[in-house]
């Protein structure tokens, strides 16, 4: 339902768009509440989409002054929908209430399904430049079947040592499911829940959730899956449907630990479908990402399919290297999967780095062009959901994995198919996840051989005396802690991590007496005191947090004279004071 909202004399003019509002309010007031004050937003003609639920937004997704705003009046921010002509969102903007206005974005699957493309593909002179030759042009032309997928990736030597996904479950954020059981003729097993909460499971609006969803399971055959619909009643979805989607999968989570993993095959095709959100980092559904990705799920997004070679007819003048990954689909947290064949070839539209908000994007790549659910189950569409399914599988091998655990491990077990090393065509090359379950190649560094060192350096300081020595030791120490916090996920882990990081520093300080080693001892304190209150909440910690922002802004201050430490040095500071009051 679309409500007008109380209007200025002002009549607004022109296009009319979509619109995701941020809007500061009572902490604790309800969504009820949320719909309540963004109905009296006095701008003409802006219409309150009064079914769509306030999402809200952590503020420590803000910048610290916010964040500390936020706390100090007890007030927290949420995201409405909305309709508006463009010529008066800048008065929507300007409102007391309102924090920022958003471009509600259209977004589109990852596919290769449509194959009137194959007039061009067909004609070897259209191709463009294939980065590492010979790249696969013909989505239409299966390379196997979904057992051959299995059986290149090593996954079935993982099923062999007891693991198809039992226990897990993987959340298709898609064009929707078709799931046994949920509708007549419903094609889907073991779909067990999902958003929107009254009809997952009903529809695949997109003709592509249910080709995700399938090569999911067919390498996490034993898993569950979740259907997270966010397409419209169209071929385009909104990123706003994307936002609420991931704010129902972070409350389930935070209930009883699913989804495990979410498998993203959609996005922006161009930058000017929606140019904030194709490069903004504080986007508000990029910071729904981090914030699920923080929560403890593994968060997987095809990286596209605007690759030089041969690039989807919807990518436009956006295609090749720095033109072609866009938005959370290239965040430095997430998995950014591109796309290969069974025989070891790169697929010519596999979207390329750098990305608009990574320069070392792709990370990996899974395999695309074979028999699944659709004759050729095609596109970076196709290589996010099996590598999902392979994610969900390292998964119930080890509990205790954290994304950037799992996220080294499998590029650093992958099949190098380009240049030495990591490049922005292929990323790290082809998962090879059996090496990781079976064999236990390339795994996380081991956490014991940085506590051997740290105490060689221990020991040698004792006997030299030279603080060098010493520095070592806290750097070792903090590397132990760190490979532990991937390794268990005990956030404990982190937090002695940057409390052994603040003592390097300050021992770096004591023996180059350079400013800035000061100044990065006291960030890292405060990272310590903060890391510990979110483990204990105790209020002490948080105190302690705050004194050492405000320290650490103070040490920049004297180190540039500039007037902006010394102004968020004051702030932090009146913090402590009224923490410890």
């Amino acid at each position: 339902m679309v409500e007008e909202a109380k209007t200025s004399p002002k009549k607004g003019k022109g296009e009319t768009m979509q619109v995701i509002v941020e809007i500061r309010m009572p902490k604790g007031e309800g969504p009820g509440f949320a719909l309540q004050m963004a109905g009296g937003l006095t701008v003409s003609g802006f219409r309150l989409d009064t079914e769509y639920k306030p999402v809200p937004v952590p503020s420590s997704s803000k910048e610290p002054g916010m964040a500390l705003d936020l706390e100090a009046k007890r007030e927290e921010i949420v995201l409405v929908r909305g309709e508006i002509a463009k010529d008066n969102i800048e008065d929507l903007k300007k409102q007391p209430n309102v924090i920022n206005v958003w471009p509600d974005a259209k977004i589109a699957p990852f596919e290769k399904k449509d194959f009137s493309d194959n007039v061009i593909l067909a004609s070897k002179e259209a191709f463009g430049t294939c980065p590492i030759p010979p790249c696969d042009c013909e989505p239409w032309n299966a390379k196997g079947g979904i057992s051959d997928v299995a059986k290149y990736l090593g996954v079935d030597k993982i099923w062999d040592a007891g693991y198809k996904g039992n226990g897990m479950v993987i959340g298709v954020v898609d064009g929707g499911i078709t799931a046994q059981g949920r509708v007549t003729g419903g094609k889907i097993p073991n779909v067990t829940g999902g958003w929107p909460v009254s009809d997952w499971g009903t529809k695949d609006l997109w003709d592509h959730g249910n080709m995700c969803a399938t090569d999911v399971l067919g390498m996490a055959p034993q898993a569950n899956v979740y259907d997270l619909r966010i397409a419209a009643d169209t071929m385009s979805g909104l990123i706003s449907n994307a936002i609420q989607a991931y704010e129902w999968a972070i409350q389930q989570h935070k209930k009883d630990g699913t989804p495990h993993v979410l498998s993203n095959s959609w996005g922006v095709y161009q930058k000017n479908w929606d140019v904030e959100y194709a490069t903004n980092p504080n986007h508000p559904f990029t910071k729904k990402v981090e914030e699920a990705i923080n929560e403890g799920i593994l968060v997987l997004f095809a990286a596209g399919n605007c690759g030089e070679a041969c690039p989807s007819s919807n990518c436009g003048g956006d295609k090749g290297p720095g033109k072609s990954i866009w938005g959370a689909n290239g965040h430095p947290a997430v998995m950014t999967v591109g796309a290969a064949n069974t025989e070891g070839k790169l697929v010519g539209y596999s979207s390329q780095g750098p990305a608009s908000l990574d320069e070392h994007k792709p990370d990996f790549c899974a395999i695309s062009h074979f028999k699944g659910y659709f004759t050729s189950d095609t596109g970076t569409s196709a290589a996010c959901p099996v590598a999902a399914g392979v994610v969900a599988l390292l998964k119930q091998y080890k509990s205790s994995y954290t994304q950037s655990a799992v996220k080294q491990d499998l590029k650093n077990t992958a099949n190098n198919i380009g240049p030495d090393g990591w490049d922005k065509h292929s990323g790290s090359g082809i998962i090879q996840p059996a090496k990781i379950v079976v064999t236990e190649e390339g795994g996380v560094e081991s956490c014991d051989k940085n506590k051997e060192l740290a105490s060689k350096y221990l020991e040698a300081y004792k006997i030299e005396g030279d603080n060098r020595y010493l520095c070592y030791y806290y750097y070792y120490l903090a590397k132990y802690y760190y490979c532990m916090y991937q390794q268990t996920g005990n956030q404990k882990h982190l937090c002695y991590y940057y409390y052994y990081l603040a003592l390097y520093y300050r021992c770096a300080y004591q023996v180059t007496n350079n400013q800035k080693n000061l100044c990065y001892s006291y960030y890292y304190l405060a990272s310590y005191y903060c890391c510990m209150y979110k483990v204990t909440d105790d209020k002490r910690y948080l105190c302690y947090c705050y004194y050492y922002v405000a320290m650490y802004y103070y040490c920049l201050y004297r180190t540039t004279w500039d007037q902006k430490y010394l102004g968020l040095y004051q702030q932090y500071a009146t913090a402590y004071k009224n923490c410890i009051q």
